[in-house]
């Protein structure tokens, strides 16, 4: 027994010497049961607070390092393509990010288009973190669909104008789901009042249309030009949809209000003759002589 205690005294022994003279047994315990690093999607958003069916979006992540001590090392983010979107550059969604430091964080950014055949009213990403030591995936579900028939691809208001001039607004859109959409119109209002109203008419699914009007406004001053459209559903009741309305500065041009009404007033020149005026006037001249004429004859 003695001899055999000895001998495993003599091999600890050994085991001590061997180590090198910077290294003790407390830190190589300390190593074994050091905490590992825990990545985690901390926090994310989307633009237009949801997927449209057929429009573009962005996706945010912010990324973090949970752990308060150890390195996340080699941390790669790996992001599924959902069933009806698709990353808008590549095809693959992969970010490497390197080491985190410990309560550090970054943030991703992907664009990505979608397709009008998403009919689900929420689309999941799965988000795998892989680091040095460890991995998992964590599962995102978005909020998708629209109430609307339409998605608004780009609208222009303008922010100025000048009084009497011509003003214009264009606005794209694309027709979602996959029922035509019937007595479409484009509607622009000023300060409340329907100033333009153009019929386009049947729209079919997946349709892309630019409408632009052109208008004046005779008062200077300061005016919100609200922009819509207008369909019908399928028992034809009339329904709108807001598109966006922008707050618009007039000013003051050559152009006065009470010129506008003028009947005489032409072409935004208040100094050029009234051409029609003159020739209604040498009409009734010329008329008036030639019955002068005719009564001295008869004389």
């Amino acid at each position: 027994m003695k001899i055999r205690i000895k001998a495993f005294t003599i091999l600890l022994l050994m085991i001590v010497l061997a180590l090198p003279k910077n290294v003790s047994a407390y830190e190589i315990h300390d190593d074994v049961f050091a905490p590992s690093a825990h990545v985690i999607v901390d926090s994310y958003s989307i633009s237009n607070e949801r997927i449209i069916p057929g429009a573009p979006f962005v996706l945010t992540l912010v990324i973090k390092n949970a752990s308060t001590s150890a390195r996340a090392i080699d941390t790669l983010v790996e992001i599924s393509n959902p069933s009806g979107v698709s990353p808008k550059y590549g095809k693959v969604s992969e970010f490497y990010l390197g080491t985190l430091e410990p309560n550090t964080s970054q943030t991703i950014e992907l664009e990505y288009d979608s397709w009008t055949s998403i009919t689900s009213d929420t689309v999941d990403f799965y988000v795998t973190i892989a680091t040095l030591d460890r991995n998992h995936t964590t599962t995102l579900r978005v909020p998708a669909g629209t109430e609307e028939p339409f998605s608004v691809l780009s609208l222009d208001i303008p922010t100025t104008g000048t009084q009497a001039e011509s003003i214009s607004t264009s606005l794209t859109f694309k027709v979602l789901g996959e029922d035509n959409v019937k007595d479409v119109a484009y509607i622009v209002k000023v300060d409340g009042e329907e100033t333009v109203n153009s019929s386009i008419g049947i729209m079919k699914p997946g349709a892309t249309k630019t409408s632009a009007a052109a208008f004046n406004i005779m008062e200077e001053g300061q005016h919100v030009i609200e922009v819509s459209l207008k369909y019908a559903d399928e028992a034809g009741r009339e329904h709108f949809m807001e598109v966006g309305k922008q707050a618009i500065t007039i000013e003051k041009g050559t152009v006065t209000p009470a010129e506008a009404n003028n009947p005489d007033y032409i072409g935004g020149n208040t100094t050029s003759p009234n051409y029609v005026g003159m020739g209604a006037c040498a009409a009734v001249i010329v008329l008036l002589f030639f019955t002068f004429v005719i009564i001295l004859k008869k004389k």
